[in-house]
């Protein structure tokens, strides 16, 4: 990185102003003529603010995850910062080259090879054909889509698109990289790809900029995360802390991490409770204890690789309940899912449930985690078909270590042997 990037008088990568973006919405293609032709000026139209307002600052070389509900405004945003749309008012200052990754398929000509698409969408974006001569081997090499670069994108899948636009985008030289959900569609083994590209841009001093629904790759890749809702700008800050507030947003339902009962506070005196953990839900079922335990029964916050343990919750019901789904959660300590599980996957039919009635559920589980810390989450909830219910959900409750006399690379520990035979 520059002396000038990190100086304190840099500019930003991107730095938005006061951004609105205002749409006029119509009932009908009709009432739009109406109002384009026939005198009196009257209106037709209803304005509709998908942003409102929004001043962001993006640092260079900084990777940046932008999240909110459908509608909220990402994309309009990544538009306007990409000089696609203009904001209604306000400003936005864009310093280094922009390489793009927004609609599927978008700048492709269907009609076109993707050979073709390839030279067109380079040039684009700033390349020369001796450039992209240049570069042609290793864009067709991480696109890998063989023999279909010779043929029209119309007959591409969508893996397919995603493969070739991310090519060539990731081969432009970009100073700023923004990525728009395109990763979701790609296979396991290509995003694996595209996230070891992230990381490498990481490094080299690349600003990444990107919206998804995926909140663990907020938590895992982003130094700084952004949440919209309705247009606006709500939140934003440490990853984790934008992502908790995301999940309380979902539900429309808080409940604050210093109302913790009375068994809670018992439970306090056994375990190290997490007092920053993010709690939601309605309160009509409310975890109020729970903990992790050795084979001997004792709590316990530090466990050996691979030892068996009990984790535990307790929840009581404040209304009456007919089968609650009752779970665990473990994450590493940025927040990424590593294991976990509930009485719903496990075909559990939990019962009835009378207000004042009190549960314990207990999980039994072999610790196979590589040495570190971990954070445990519990929750409580009611499933039918695909709506969810939360009464109770408590993130990163608690918190505890591993220690193994074992090296071994991963976040599991599988218990490899290694025998060398001679010949």
């Amino acid at each position: 990185m520059s002396e000038e990037a990190t100086s304190p008088e840099a500019k930003p990568a991107v730095r938005v102003s006061h951004v609105t973006k205002t749409y006029r919405l119509y009932k009908s293609p009709r009432d739009r003529l109406k109002e384009a032709f026939l005198p009196g000026g009257r209106i037709y139209h209803r304005p509709f603010d998908a942003l409102n307002d929004i001043s962001l600052e993006i640092p260079v070389a900084s990777t940046i995850g932008i999240i909110g509900r459908n509608g909220s405004g990402k994309s309009t945003l990544l538009q306007c910062i990409c000089g696609i749309i203009p904001p209604t008012s306000g400003e936005v200052e864009v310093h280094g080259r922009i390489a793009a990754l927004l609609e599927l398929g978008a700048g492709f000509n269907p009609e076109f090879s993707g050979r073709d698409n390839l030279y067109i969408n380079a040039a684009i974006l700033g390349l020369s054909r001796q450039q992209v001569d240049q570069r042609l081997h290793k864009i067709l090499a991480f696109a890998d889509i063989g023999d279909y670069i010779d043929q029209p994108v119309r007959s591409y899948s969508s893996g397919m698109y995603v493969r070739l636009a991310f090519a060539i985008a990731i081969h432009v030289d970009p100073e700023i990289l923004i990525v728009d959900e395109a990763l979701a569609v790609g296979d396991v083994h290509f995003q694996a790809k595209c996230y070891e590209r992230l990381h490498q841009f990481r490094e080299q001093g690349v600003t990444v900029i990107f919206v998804t629904h995926d909140l663990n790759m907020v938590t895992r890749y982003c130094d700084h995360a952004y949440l919209l809702s309705q247009g606006k700008l709500v939140h934003d800050g440490n990853p984790r802390a934008v992502v908790s507030a995301y999940r309380k947003l979902e539900t429309g339902h808080g409940i604050e991490s210093g109302s913790q009962s009375s068994v809670d506070e018992e439970a306090a005196h056994v375990f190290d409770v997490n007092p920053y953990e993010t709690r939601y839900g309605n309160s009509k079922a409310r975890i109020i204890g729970a903990g992790i335990y050795d084979q001997q029964g004792s709590p316990a916050q530090v466990l050996h690789c691979g030892d068996p343990c009990r984790i535990s919750l307790k929840v009581k019901f404040d209304q009456a309940i007919t089968d609650p789904v009752f779970a665990f959660t473990i994450k590493d300590v940025r927040g990424t899912d590593i294991a976990g599980t509930n009485t719903h996957f496990s075909n559990i039919h939990t019962g009835e449930f009378q207000v004042g009635e009190t549960v314990t559920v207990e999980f039994t589980q072999q610790m196979i985690l590589n040495p570190g810390n971990y954070l445990l989450s519990f929750g409580c909830v009611s499933l039918s078909g695909e709506e969810v219910e939360i009464y109770d959900r408590r993130h990163d409750y608690l918190s505890f270590q591993i220690i193994s006399d074992r090296v071994a690379m991963g976040v599991v520990d599988l218990g490899s042997t290694v025998e060398v035979k001679r010949e």
